[in-house]
């Protein structure tokens, strides 16, 4: 998989980077220096700005193209693609944005990419929280022997390629390979294997073969969803495949777990082009009706009908799914710091964030407990977005029992600590691994406190399984891939409750056990550490990984490292 180069452009230019970056933020090494990446970023938005407002609009593809052809060094495939999806979205971006260029790339990059013309990048909005007093905060008590415990199973970053062809190229020089249209290899390079890639997506077979072993080896009561079923190859994807896609996806679920309640939220590779999600105010050919009216007829065996009007609206809604147990499935790609068309305006997408208020209010009235699903992490998305998810979920902690998300294809968690309190934690970002062969595939089973009057639903604990895809293809067609526990947080971590307050100090002992570090870094990327990430990971990887832990906010120095 390629780097993620965050961003290296604005506007038409940055649709090259959109395009080819992996979803994974946070990295042990970068492959480019920050400040390359902000000297390209105010170029690019200077030089767009300026073609627009001379009348040379149709010159700013040409520009893209070029920048992606010799600075990227991509296909001429790639780039025409790229440039063609993304020109709709970068065009109105250009032509609404408020800020200047050393302001749009220090929202985007972070405080050092900026003039600072804008005291703390000023793009957060007033989140209207209700005047009903914060309840005094609890400590959270343990369940009592024998009671009763739910068990959801988690599914992150399936990203199937419906193309995928055995015996094609796996390393043919785009960013992602295992098609017939990739070219067939001499002998001497690789080819795609039956059960997938790691330079690839997942061939629909491996998904469906997965499914099956989920359902015939483990029981659930519940099912999360946290975002992305299309491929990568963003350059040439249609509407139409991705909701073929989702079609097909739905189809393993009613196949393989039928009865089984689905909680589904919005990938950033669910919408065409990639990372694309226009508010309502966008209409016509560029609005997400083409999207959100098809995930409605999809989705709409798991979803109360009442919801309806919030997925057409925004791909967001709630629904309880129990006594005392409520979800909310969040569309965090608003907030995705790719999503160009919220240059024209910052404020609360859709008023997404006000309607999760009114949602965590009413639940609070109730004495209901809410899991919130989301696919980009908080700390994933641009910062306004991050820190009003912060404020919500630290004004409603005694309700949100939970935060479950993914994008990132790596095993991972992030603790919310009180910054009034810095020893104190009152929230937990469980992060699950993908399904797609980035490393070894993944999914999660968290044993939850639940099923009974006064339940916390709380997760206790969970499960993390894998197969060996090396592994897996030399065994061959004929042999079924080989899941098995890869951890659990009891045994693996010696905490015998996955409550918030447990996380912290779990990071705080990682600080002091180096052994016990090292075996979340061998977890984190599923057993599989990538060539060009450190074997070991110590001093400064390390230091980035703790202070990760401990920053649920974006760009946040607020707490200790």
């Amino acid at each position: 998989m390629r780097r993620h180069w965050l961003l290296s452009g604005v506007c038409v230019t940055l649709a090259v980077a959109a395009a080819l970056s992996a979803p994974l933020r946070f990295q042990s090494g970068r492959a480019v220096s920050i400040n390359l990446e902000c000297d390209v970023c105010k170029t690019g938005v200077a030089l767009a700005r300026r073609l627009l407002d001379e009348g040379k609009n149709s010159l700013v593809p040409e520009v893209a193209r070029i920048i992606c052809l010799y600075s990227y060094k991509e296909a001429p495939q790639v780039c025409d693609g790229v440039v063609k999806l993304w020109q709709p979205m970068f065009m109105y971006a250009l032509d609404h944005v408020y800020l200047d260029p050393d302001d749009v790339c220090g929202q985007y990059l972070g405080a050092g990419c900026s003039n600072a013309s804008i005291p703390q990048f000023d793009y957060f909005w007033n989140i209207s929280l209700p005047p009903n007093p914060k309840p005094p905060v609890k400590p959270i008590s343990p369940p009592k022997s024998g009671a009763p415990r739910l068990r959801i199973l988690h599914l992150s970053d399936v990203h199937i390629d419906a193309l995928y062809s055995v015996g094609a190229s796996a390393d043919c020089g785009l960013p992602t390979c295992c098609r017939r249209s990739d070219g067939m290899p001499p002998s001497s390079k690789r080819r795609a294997a039956y059960w997938g890639d790691y330079n690839c997506d997942l061939p629909w077979w491996t998904a469906d073969n997965s499914f099956k072993q989920i359902a015939r080896d483990r029981q659930f009561d519940l099912i999360y969803f946290t975002g992305d079923l299309p491929d990568h190859h963003v350059w040439e994807q249609t509407r139409q495949e991705e909701i073929a896609l989702y079609s097909g996806f739905t189809q393993l679920v009613q196949k393989y777990f039928p009865g089984v309640p689905l909680v589904v939220a919005m990938g950033n590779h669910e919408s065409v082009p990639v990372n694309s999600f226009p508010p309502r105010y966008i209409v016509g050919n560029d609005s997400m009706d083409w999207l959100y009216t098809k995930v409605w007829q999809l989705l709409s065996p798991w979803i109360p009908a009442d919801q309806k009007a919030n997925v057409l609206r925004g791909g967001y809604y709630t629904q309880l799914l129990r006594p005392g147990l409520r979800v909310v499935s969040l569309n965090m790609n608003y907030g995705g710091d790719l999503n160009w068309w919220l240059l024209g305006n910052l404020t609360d997408p859709d008023g997404q964030y006000q309607w999760f208020i009114d949602v965590l209010q009413r639940a609070e009235d109730s004495g209901e407990k809410v899991h919130v699903l989301g696919h980009i992490p908080p700390n994933g998305v641009i910062k306004g977005y991050s820190w009003n998810y912060f404020k919500i979920a630290e004004r409603y902690e005694s309700t949100i029992a939970g935060h479950f998300f993914g994008h990132t294809h790596l095993d991972n968690f992030a603790v919310m600590l009180d910054p009034a309190n810095q020893t104190r934690a009152f929230g937990t970002i469980y992060v699950s691994g993908s399904l797609k062969t980035s490393q070894n595939p993944s999914y999660r089973i968290y044993e939850v406190d639940g099923n009974y009057s006064g339940a916390s639903f709380q997760v206790l604990s969970y499960s993390n399984y894998i197969f060996n895809l090396t592994e897996a293809n030399l065994a061959g067609q004929g042999r079924e891939p080989v899941w098995f526990l890869e951890y659990n947080t009891t045994s693996a971590y010696d905490m015998q409750l996955a409550f918030p307050q447990s996380w912290a100090d779990l990071v705080r002992r990682f600080e002091s056990d180096d052994s016990l570090f090292q075996k979340f870094y061998r977890f984190h990327y599923k057993l599989n550490v990538p060539s060009d990430q450190p074997s070991v990971c110590t001093g400064n990887c390390k230091r980035k990984f703790i202070c990760h832990f401990r920053n649920a906010r974006k760009h946040d120095k607020t707490f200790p490292c």
